[in-house]
């Protein structure tokens, strides 16, 4: 032992605080909670936005792929409109038409035995297909042919518009525009 003895003599000291309340030891405890409920949900935050990152990107993929499947209905619907124009214009082109048959079989039939029908043209106009463009090219014909030929195309409901008739030797021909009659 040591031969210094000390004594420690120490006086009640009036100017010192009082000690904490028991309660402040929760202090330190609630700051370790604090900081591991920070991680937490950092951690937390840091899944969510990449969850969100991913439901973003699928989005942006499914409004491309529907804006790419809108663009291909709307070339369809432009192929069916197209092929509707085209069908409504056959359409208007069959109605406008009238059958051709009859008008060569009453020309023919108007001419007498001697009149040889040398050519018989009927062409329709594609623009306008309820016109007929009529070309008659006979032998042995006279003038007297071509109103029978007008009397036999009107009775099927044609008029015969700016009718020429040329004559060469034993040779007439006779060019007219067919004119549908609407009843």
């Amino acid at each position: 032992m040591s031969q210094f003895l000390c004594h420690d003599f120490k006086t009640p000291r009036t100017d010192t605080s009082r000690r904490l309340p028991g309660s402040m030891r929760l202090v330190p405890v609630l700051f370790y909670v604090v900081c591991l409920a920070t991680g937490f949900f950092i951690f937390k935050d840091m899944k969510d936005m990449k969850e969100a990152e991913k439901q973003r990107l699928a989005a942006v993929k499914e409004k491309e792929e529907i804006a790419s499947e809108l663009t291909k209905l709307d070339e369809e619907k432009l192929k069916i409109e197209n092929e509707l124009y085209r069908a409504q214009s056959v359409a208007k082109w069959m109605e406008g038409s009238r059958v051709m048959q009859p008008i060569s079989v009453a020309i023919a039939r108007t001419m007498p035995l001697e009149t040889n029908i040398t050519e018989l043209s009927l062409e329709r106009s594609p623009d306008l297909p309820s016109q007929i463009s009529l070309l008659v090219r006979m032998i042995n014909a006279s003038v007297a042919e071509v109103p029978k030929i007008e009397s036999a195309v009107n009775r099927l409901h044609y008029r015969t518009h700016s009718g020429q008739q040329a004559k060469q030797g034993d040779q007439m021909e006779y060019r007219s525009m067919l004119v549908w009659q609407d009843q």
